[in-house]
């Protein structure tokens, strides 16, 4: 479980496993619910804010600088390899380029908020631009684009995504209602 006092969170629940080579830019601004596990190899460069029975497999990236915001709600998953955006620049040519470039010498900056509603997965090296809501249930498949925000329940695949179909909640639904009424607390596995 968590303990290394290396890190001082904003926010840590109970049962929380994070991987020994995970990096928090700013993990004093870093929010983390119950029943938490974040492998080995990823990496937050942004605001993060994690609700419980998360799981992020190792390898995927979290970039935007403070003021970008990435948010996990219950439930939600991403697979390995997976990258997180919540701020760019404008690649135009109107200014320069990068985070360690004064603003007034930049090119527009769009900065924002990736949030991943309850029930939500990210398949394998699924890409996700600033300014995205995936919608509650929805899943992407492995090496999906998501550049604009995707509804409830629905399974998204391809360059950009495409809605293939939808995705049953009912069952979900219910075993996570079921879970959050227990009254005990699983290990992480």
């Amino acid at each position: 479980m968590y303990n290394d006092p290396e890190f001082k969170f904003k926010k840590i629940g109970k049962n929380v496993y994070i991987g020994k080579n995970v990096y928090f830019r700013y993990p004093e601004l870093a929010e983390i619910g119950d029943n938490v596990m974040i492998d080995e190899f990823n990496v937050f460069t942004t605001t993060v804010k994690f609700g419980s029975y998360i799981h992020i497999a190792s390898h995927s990236t979290v970039s935007g600088g403070k003021d970008g915001v990435f948010q996990m709600d219950d439930f939600s998953q991403m697979a390995a390899g997976c990258r997180i955006v919540c701020s760019s620049d404008d690649f135009l040519g109107s200014g320069l380029i990068g985070p360690t470039i004064p603003k007034m010498y930049r090119a527009n900056v769009t900065i924002g908020k990736v949030h991943l509603k309850e029930h939500v997965i990210l398949g394998t090296s699924c890409v996700v631009h600033p300014n995205i809501t995936i919608g509650e249930g929805s899943v992407t498949g492995s090496m999906t684009l998501v550049n604009k925000s995707l509804d409830d329940w629905g399974v998204y695949v391809g360059i950009p995504a495409k809605r293939l179909k939808d995705r049953s909640k009912i069952e979900i639904l219910q075993k996570a209602h079921a879970l959050r009424d227990a009254e005990f607390i699983p290990q992480v596995q």
